[in-house]
């Protein structure tokens, strides 16, 4: 019998697209959310200071992430994202060296020659850099796999990969797309992204970014009950059942409940005694949280000329020029920034300017007008080795909280926690609550881009 109705706690990347999903399964979905606007992380907010629509952090998607082109294809935005075929590396004295693919050569070959010219390495490293290319890919996805339980930084040692190489070319593509530093990541996680988001497919190494302020793409989420600005004081059970929320006052009755939200916030939802029978909640305290910062800085002339710029040796990693802007008002970003935690604003900013000024020349002379520090104390989950043990699914096993799941890119997902992760969290939800409420198989879940060019003869 299907759910006569749905609450799906948590606007963020995860409940909007269980949220989604479930509607075009004709489903009767309420998502609730806490904040004014939709998007949680990968959100935006207004600028107390001008008004100014502003982006908790830059956020970035790749052409593997076929999950989430897939949500904004729900939503009805692809075409408000931008995307290069070129990604642009900064070393610190300035000097630019490019990524980019081939035309006309398949996969895996279609970043060789570029990978072979890049300058910011030396002979030796690229030598050395596509030897380990060439162990990932006789890894495949099922020998990856097998490396859950071991740090990247053990493999990298066991395949005679530089220091310089990790802090100039590892470091950089994989603390951002992991938000961890790279040594400590689980070696499956770090070998995951080159293989999908290099090797397998000729454009999946894409880059995309909106070109709008995030929050805009989900100004028209097609979901007909959305709540914006409520909070949930509880959710209510009958017994080791979910019955619906509380917002304050008032009760929504459901026959199940989505709860999209980080790990840190479910404990104050779920009694002990029910979440001792259900297992899901055995292994969130294993979890670790990882900070973000972002920087929004406005400069009193253009300073950024390419797009985007990946920043060889930091302390920003990365820089884009916000959306509409001629390279004046750009977003810097460190990943696994644990050590900007506690740092004072005006120190980060007179920091991230020098940085600037530095590689940059047409910002030698360029002063900072103003800037905004944001800081994601809690990001993303850490993925260390042997992670995957403490991630929960998305639906009970038995004896578990019968009505009650689970979405957000800490479950299990089979991806590291990103934006895609997300996506893929709220599909699985929805499907396991549609089979729950109907007792039939529904698919919202789209399958990793099959390996194209010559992988499908290696694969």
């Amino acid at each position: 019998m299907p759910a006569k109705t749905v609450v799906v706690v948590g606007g963020g990347l995860a409940g909007m697209a269980a949220a989604v999903a479930l509607e075009s399964a004709d489903q009767n979905v309420t998502l609730v959310e806490s904040r004014k606007t939709l998007g949680g992380r990968a959100g935006s907010f207004e600028d107390p200071q001008t008004g100014e629509i502003l982006d908790n952090c830059q956020h970035v998607l790749l052409g593997c992430c076929v999950n989430l082109l897939d949500f904004y294809r729900r939503i009805g935005v692809l075409d408000r994202i931008h995307w290069e075929n070129t990604i642009h590396f900064f070393d610190p004295r300035g000097h630019e060296h490019r990524l980019w693919a081939t035309p006309g050569l398949p996969a895996p070959l279609h970043l060789g020659f570029a990978g072979a010219s890049f300058g910011a390495l030396t002979p030796g490293e690229r030598i050395d850099l596509s030897r380990a290319m060439l162990a990932m890919l006789r890894l495949g996805a099922a020998g990856r796999v097998k490396l859950a339980d071991i740090s990247f930084g053990q493999w990298l040692a066991d395949h005679n990969q530089p220091k310089d190489l990790i802090d100039k070319f590892y470091d950089l593509v994989l603390i951002s797309a992991l938000n961890e530093n790279c040594r400590d990541a689980s070696a499956a996680y770090a070998i995951q992204v080159f293989q999908q988001g290099m090797l397998f497919h000729e454009s999946a190494y894409r880059m995309g970014t909106p070109a709008c302020p995030l929050g805009k793409l989900y100004e028209s989420l097609p979901c007909r009950d959305v709540r914006l600005a409520r909070r949930v004081t509880a959710i209510r059970f009958d017994g080791p059942r979910a019955v619906g929320i509380e917002l304050g006052d008032e009760f929504i009755a459901a026959d199940a409940v989505i709860l999209a939200v980080n790990y840190p916030i479910l404990e104050k939802w779920i009694p002990d005694h029910l979440a001792a029978g259900d297992n899901r909640f055995a292994g969130l305290g294993q979890l670790q949280s990882v900070p973000i910062l972002g920087a929004h800085l406005w400069f009193d002339r253009p300073v950024l000329s390419t797009p985007h710029a990946a920043l060889i040796g930091g302390p920003l990693q990365w820089l884009f020029r916000k959306p509409d802007s001629d390279g004046s008002a750009i977003h810097g970003v460190i990943s696994a920034a644990r050590d900007w935690v506690q740092r004072d604003k005006d120190e980060c900013l007179a920091i991230f300017t020098r940085q600037i000024r530095d590689v940059f020349p047409a910002a030698r002379d360029a002063n900072l007008v103003r800037g905004a520090i944001v800081v994601e104390k809690r990001a993303t989950f850490s993925p260390l080795p042997g992670v995957d043990r403490f991630r929960p699914s998305q639906s009970p096993a038995i004896g578990g909280i019968h009505g009650l799941f689970l979405a957000g890119d800490y479950t299990k997902t089979g991806w590291p926690a990103t934006m895609e992760g997300a996506v893929r969290s709220g599909y699985l939800a929805a499907e396991a609550l549609t089979r729950f409420a109907t007792g039939k198989r529904e698919s919202f879940l789209v399958p990793d881009l099959a390996a194209s060019g010559l992988m499908r003869l290696l694969g």
